[in-house]
């Protein structure tokens, strides 16, 4: 690519390599124009560029200053391009190269990215590709998020597959095949932020198949855990931005920016000097109009009038009428006899009933990884060796195959001595009871301490002598 060098890249004049990426080489360059600098990549996949125009019309609607702009597109020799804004300074994995970032520094780029995901969603334009690399910081501390929504157009990678540096912030309900979401940018969000505060990412892996397993179903350890002298405010922040869970993750990034005030609130009553960034220009997009009474100026002065306050914004009025409806909320909820934990257990149960599995591949793997959690080692292994030798020849149950593997191999590397024993206090208890029952009661208990009992045979047998007493 060196014979680049040089070259005319539609209005761009190219001078210099900058880097390479899975999808294409990124050149600086400057316009023929005016001598505009910029940031073009040359892709390597001719098949983008029927789409990349139509699709780059909505990321040039992006406008802000923590947010690189796109300038242009085209083909060169057949190939598409992009032209985005050129930023000086150093991206996030070189800076950890250097090792953890302090905390200080992770709370100002929280806020700026937070502020650039807020102008993106309210274009409907998800950033999908959050990571290190995608972090640009200035000289003057500046975050400039680069590549926002360039997913949608480019795929992380050219095949099925994104590579192990971008699938170690992919938000598990999207490594599950479900779309992105804005709640699925908080998640890569949080891992980018826990990598900055760590110097290491959340999860790690040799393979992407073991990586997406982690993503699905593992807690990474709380970084407040691996660097002690982190805000116990910032480590609950962080955490809760990669919740397994969507739904338990903020709803949008003014949720996000609310979260961080407070944070800030909290510690600078501490005693901390936090240094907040300041914004550097009005987002006018982002302000609600005034309304239409207030900015209609008078013919004869030109100055703003203030209508009089209508009946229903008087104090006298507006007063009982909110005591009223708080009424109106609280008494309903005070009466309802249905308790918070019962709700719950609704809730969970018609959850459950909706998110069946899909086939009975993978309905083996989630019992083995069920199993797993219970310390149940053996059984879990037995359930994923099951699933690999059923359905390892068959391509459509190929993933829960390659999980199931990664689960074996995670039981195998895991030292385990040999099992604790069970503790027969609470069996010998539930035998005594049902031992002290007469009649279809006797019967009921012990035919739920046998089903219960039917994977330990030590204990099943001491049911059976006690049902055959």
């Amino acid at each position: 690519m060196t014979g680049m060098i040089g070259a005319r890249v539609g209005n761009w004049y190219v001078e210099a390599e900058a880097g390479r990426g899975p999808g294409g080489v990124v050149y600086r360059a400057k316009s023929y124009a005016d001598g505009r600098p910029a940031a073009v990549k040359l892709l390597d996949d001719p098949g983008l560029a029927p789409k990349l125009a139509a699709e780059l019309l909505a990321l040039r609607r992006l406008d802000h200053p923590n947010i690189a702009a796109y300038l242009d597109s085209g083909t060169h020799a057949g190939r598409p391009f992009i032209a985005s804004e050129w930023v000086d300074g150093t991206d996030a994995a070189k800076l950890l190269q250097g090792g953890r970032r302090p905390w200080p520094e992770v709370l100002s780029v929280a806020v700026q990215v937070a502020r650039a995901l807020k102008h993106g969603h309210n274009r409907n334009v998800l950033h999908r590709d959050l990571k290190p690399a995608h972090l640009m910081r200035t000289a003057d501390g500046t975050v400039k998020l680069l590549a926002f929504g360039l997913a949608r157009v480019v795929p992380p990678a050219l095949g099925p597959t994104p590579p192990l540096g971008s699938a170690a912030y992919l938000p598990p309900e999207t490594a599950g095949g479900k779309p992105p979401t804005r709640r699925a940018d908080f998640y890569s969000l949080g891992g980018l932020l826990y990598t900055l505060a760590t110097g290491r990412p959340p999860f790690t892996a040799a393979t992407l198949v073991e990586l997406t397993h982690k993503q699905c179903y593992a807690l990474p350890e709380r970084p407040g855990m691996v660097v002690p002298d982190l805000p116990a405010e910032l480590d609950e922040f962080i955490c809760g931005l990669m919740a397994k869970d969507p739904a338990r993750r903020p709803a949008t990034a003014q949720n996000v920016l609310d979260d961080l005030e407070r944070i800030r609130g909290k510690l600078e009553r501490q005693g901390e000097a936090v240094a907040w960034p300041a914004k550097l220009k009005p987002d006018t997009a982002e302000a609600a109009p005034l309304p239409a009474e207030l900015a209609a100026p008078r013919p004869d002065s030109g100055e703003f009038e203030v209508p009089r306050r209508r009946w229903w914004r008087r104090p006298a009025v507006v007063g009982p009428l909110l005591v009223l409806l708080g009424l109106a909320v609280v008494l309903p909820l005070a009466w309802a006899g249905r308790s918070s934990d019962e709700d719950e257990l609704a809730r969970a149960v018609a959850d459950g009933a909706k998110a069946g599995p899909r086939s009975e591949a993978e309905r083996g793997y989630r019992r083995g990884l069920e199993l797993a959690r219970l310390g149940e080692v053996a059984a879990a292994r037995r359930e994923w060796q099951a699933v690999a030798t059923a359905f390892g020849p068959i391509p459509s149950e190929a993933r829960w195959v390659e999980l199931s593997g990664a689960g074996l191999a995670a039981l195998n590397r895991s030292p385990r001595g040999p099992p604790r024993p069970a503790d027969r206090r609470p069996l010998d208890a539930a035998v005594a009871h049902a031992r002290a029952l007469t009649g279809p009661e006797a019967e009921a208990a012990f035919a739920a301490l046998e089903e219960l009992t039917r994977d330990d045979p030590s204990a099943a047998e001491l049911v059976r002598a006690a049902r055959g007493r």
